[in-house]
């Protein structure tokens, strides 16, 4: 006698024992229609299989489904600082990037492009930076010039094309090492141990609407609704208005002023005094101070989430839901130089190291290694990465480029 079984719910079931043997994915019980997801593609999933019907949509559509995937194919605690709300907390989406990066980076020679870029440059590049969705890289170095390269005119397989790539080469930026880069729509920010930052107009082919002077080196910069943000060689933050100059200087350190991370609320600053200051954006004050063994090199900031480099090659975890800022835990993830340069994202913890190498991590607690990427030979000083491009500055006076090949998707 033929088992009894329940089709999903809003879609009609079999009319008799027969039709048993015709059965579809519309028809299948919920469980079994579950478990063949499971050999699927999350990205697939959610954005095609969920739209084919209300049923599949509202089957899928449960949290529960991809925190129960999660935890099966990395059991480490994801994501690495506790949601008090899954209403807060994108589950689809984070195992939409989770499966990616794992999937791109795990066996990248087959599903990445790369190359090695020295065309134009003369010494050891200090800062590369993403803009456009990852279509424009931007890079600075010690022979103080700035270039910005097309990605889309790049042949990953001719390094000589760099030239054809090259939207804007300037060897006079700066009188000094450019050390920092940051963006917002066409504006491109440099800082440089000249003491300046320049305020690149993109959109009108790379003029310079501004310079402002600091008293020392700029280290770090960061756009702050409408104004700039630099931490500096003298210790001081200085807050910069385009059109005004220098509208605050801020002594938060007692060192020189290494990384810098912010959000609406808080303006993180990390300092060779061994030191992370939280300043409050609203109260106008210092609201907390963070003290390190080993002095903060690198960070980033989001999710909820504080990744901390530091000098001597460890990553450290903050919980920075509702302002806490506690300490979760130290890694030690293989590095065995200073981390220069540290991103994370719901798929991916990205590393850089003076030790040469750049690692890609499991963003859990306790992260695993996908891959290390040793293609470097100097030490590598900064990363950037966006829309799945990941971007590298070194010693060696070459950029590194990896991004997804054109076929990745069903490598």
């Amino acid at each position: 006698m033929a088992a009894s079984v329940s089709p999903m719910p809003g879609l009609q079931g079999p009319a008799d024992d027969s039709s048993l043997q015709q059965w579809s994915l519309t028809t299948l019980p919920p469980e079994l229609f579950l478990t063949i997801c499971d050999y699927l593609d999350a990205k697939f999933v959610i954005c095609t299989l969920s739209e084919v019907c209300k049923a599949f949509h509202d089957l899928l559509s449960d949290d529960s489904t991809w925190k129960i995937r999660l935890s099966k194919r990395w059991p480490k605690k994801y994501p690495p600082v506790e949601v008090l709300n899954d209403n807060l907390f994108n589950w689809k989406k984070a195992c939409i990037e989770r499966e990616e990066q794992y999937r791109l980076w795990f066996n990248w020679r087959n599903n990445m492009d790369h190359i090695i870029c020295r065309n134009g440059l003369f010494a050891s590049v200090d800062v590369v930076h993403l803009m456009k969705e990852g279509t424009l890289l931007a890079s600075g170095s010690r022979d103080r010039y700035l270039n910005i390269l097309d990605l889309n005119k790049l042949d990953m397989e001719n390094p000589d094309s760099v030239k054809d790539a090259m939207v804007l080469s300037l060897n006079n930026a700066h009188r000094g090492w450019i050390w920092s880069m940051t963006s917002h729509g066409d504006t491109l920010l440099t800082g440089s141990w000249d003491t300046y930052v320049s305020f690149w107009d993109l959109a009108a082919g790379g003029t310079v609407n501004q310079r402002v002077k600091c008293k020392s080196a700029v280290l770090c910069t960061n756009f702050d609704q409408g104004n700039v943000v630099a931490g500096s060689y003298d210790k001081l933050v200085y807050v910069i208005d385009p059109r005004a100059g220098i509208v605050q200087e801020r002594r938060q350190h007692k060192r020189p002023v290494l990384c810098m991370a912010l959000d609406d609320n808080y303006i993180l600053t990390g300092s060779e005094d061994n030191t992370i200051s939280v300043f409050d954006k609203r109260a106008g004050e210092v609201y907390k101070t963070i003290t390190m063994e080993k002095y903060p090199m690198s960070m980033s900031y989001g999710l909820g989430q504080l990744w901390v480099g530091d000098k001597c090659g460890q990553i450290h975890l903050y919980n920075a839901r509702h302002g806490q800022f506690n300490i979760v835990e130290t890694y030690d993830v293989g590095h065995t130089g200073k981390i220069t340069d540290i991103r994370h994202s719901l798929g991916s913890i990205i590393t850089c190291s003076t030790d040469r190498t750049i690692k890609i991590l499991e963003p859990s607690c306790n992260p695993g290694v996908i891959t290390t990427l040793a293609e470097h030979t100097g030490e590598v000083a900064g990363i950037d990465f966006q829309n799945d491009v990941l971007a590298s500055a070194c010693s060696d006076v070459s950029i590194g480029i990896w991004r997804p090949k054109c076929d990745a998707s069903v490598s």
